[in-house]
């Protein structure tokens, strides 16, 4: 049986509350609380960092925001992931990515993966070099709980991790995805 993230911790919540207000306001964040359940709604309102919630009601949250804000902006939830990981990456943690290579982040970053989720993983094959670009691919395994919309903020996120290494030109493009039938989402990223 795969090993399916069941639960995120809840500094994921507390950095979503954070972007709807600041990026949207108040009257979305109440709009986007109306149209989930009691559950999803108390998580994304009073969030608490510490606990662990089932990804069953982040991608409550996922999809209600996707619906409402995709027709004017399809790349929001991108844009969420990129907000995360900016505010996970803030003090000690922003300076040591920028000692860090592409390479020694991707060994860190099941560590890290784990510190938010409880199952699921994420790693990456070897870095490789072509025609001056160098290139990997990133694999995230479990995340059927977090549905399509969680494929975007990850594809924000892990663009944000990538970029703090001090590479430049970085380009993400999504490979496979469990909600299209394959085994594994993936993500091949290229940089110069």
């Amino acid at each position: 049986m795969e090993d399916v993230t069941t639960h995120m911790r809840g500094m994921n919540s507390v950095f979503l509350k954070k972007w709807i207000s600041e990026r949207y306001g108040e009257d979305t964040l109440n709009q986007i609380s109306a149209k989930v359940s009691s559950l999803a709604r108390e998580m994304l309102e009073s969030p608490n960092p510490n606990k662990w919630y089932a990804t069953s009601l982040t991608k409550e949250i996922y999809e209600v925001l996707d619906r409402k804000l995709s027709p004017n902006n399809p790349d929001a939830l991108v844009d969420f992931g990129r907000f995360s990981a900016e505010l996970s990456i803030k003090g000690f943690l922003r300076y040591l990515t920028r000692l860090l290579t592409v390479q020694q982040l991707f060994k860190r970053a099941k560590a890290f993966w784990k510190s938010y989720n409880k199952g699921g993983s994420i790693e990456t094959d070897p870095i490789t070099e072509e025609e001056g670009r160098k290139k990997t691919t990133v694999y995230v395994r479990g995340t059927s709980g977090v549905g399509p919309q969680g494929c975007k903020v990850l594809e924000g996120y892990i663009e944000v991790l990538i970029s703090r290494t001090g590479v430049n030109d970085i380009v993400i493009e999504k490979k496979t995805c469990i909600h299209k039938g394959d085994k594994t989402c993936s993500w091949r990223v290229s940089w110069s």
